[in-house]
């Protein structure tokens, strides 16, 4: 299935980065940020625009530029950081991409239901005129976002990982409360404080009972435990030393794992797709 496809990419990417991965997404981070500085001052048009025309404030973002160029360069001489950090922004320009598709999705949902936006707006003829031009100015960019097989299958795992990872808490807080001792313990014997998280539990417990009764869900939940599992022990067997040493193997059921360079896994696997 292509959707298994994705995940199980979207999996193996996620243990790439493991290991020295905070120092990685940092430096990534620098990358990004002092890339902005250098760019900023070399297009006089946007660095006019950022200061009014300021020019000891232009001066003074272009000296900073000039420092971090410096850095910069630094940084990019390092391949395996720049490969990495290349992984992290695609990952991180798809995220943004789902996240504008499922906003976009969500202004048209509402501007096709008409008594929604009535009471949304209260009858606000003016306001119910701006939502829907703005829906309709959207319309273009969803079409595309949406007619992207690649983007839409990523979303969907990441829709997955996000429902999994709810279900997966409520386990927890439902195991939780059920330990009488444990949980008196915690509280010092305080019986508000227990009955208080009992009844929280009860409803955790109802919540999840409705979430398991869709097994088609509990099998993608399943199947996605599986796949990271499968990716992890892939790559803990080529890199077994830097594993030991991060506890990067550790992989958990219902686990949700950051998916860092998901986007450059589909692309060197997109034949699979």
């Amino acid at each position: 299935m292509k959707f298994f496809s994705v995940l199980l990419l979207a999996a193996a990417g996620s243990v790439i980065a493991k290991g020295n991965s905070t120092s990685t997404k940092s430096q990534c981070k620098q990358v990004q940020k002092l890339t902005k500085i250098v760019n900023l001052a070399a297009n006089s048009t946007r660095l006019d625009d950022k200061t009014d025309g300021n020019a000891t404030k232009a001066d003074a973002i272009k000296a900073k530029a000039s420092e971090a160029a410096t850095t910069l360069s630094t940084l990019q001489a390092n391949t395996t950081l720049m490969a990495a950090c290349s992984q992290i922004f695609a990952v991180e320009d798809m995220e943004d991409a789902c996240s504008q598709m499922a906003s976009l999705e969500k202004l048209t949902a509402l501007v096709a239901n008409a008594t929604k936006l009535d009471n949304k707006f209260d009858g606000n003829a003016t306001k119910i005129a701006a939502v829907q031009a703005k829906a309709s100015a959207g319309a273009d960019e969803l079409a595309t976002l949406s007619s992207n097989t690649t983007l839409t299958q990523f979303c969907a795992a990441k829709d997955l990982e996000s429902t999994c990872s709810s279900m997966a808490k409520l386990q927890k807080e439902v195991d939780k409360a059920s330990n009488a001792t444990a949980l008196s313990e915690k509280f010092n014997g305080n019986t508000t404080k227990v009955e208080k998280a009992q009844a929280k539990a009860s409803k955790a417990a109802e919540k999840l009972q409705a979430m398991s009764s869709n097994s088609t869900l509990v099998n993608l939940c399943a199947s996605e435990s599986n796949t990271k599992t499968e990716a992890a022990a892939g790559s803990s067997s080529s890199s077994a030393a830097a594993d030991a040493e991060s506890g990067a193997s550790n992989v958990l059921p219902w686990a949700v794992q950051p998916m860092v360079s998901v986007l450059a896994v589909l692309a060197a696997g997109i034949f699979l797709l």
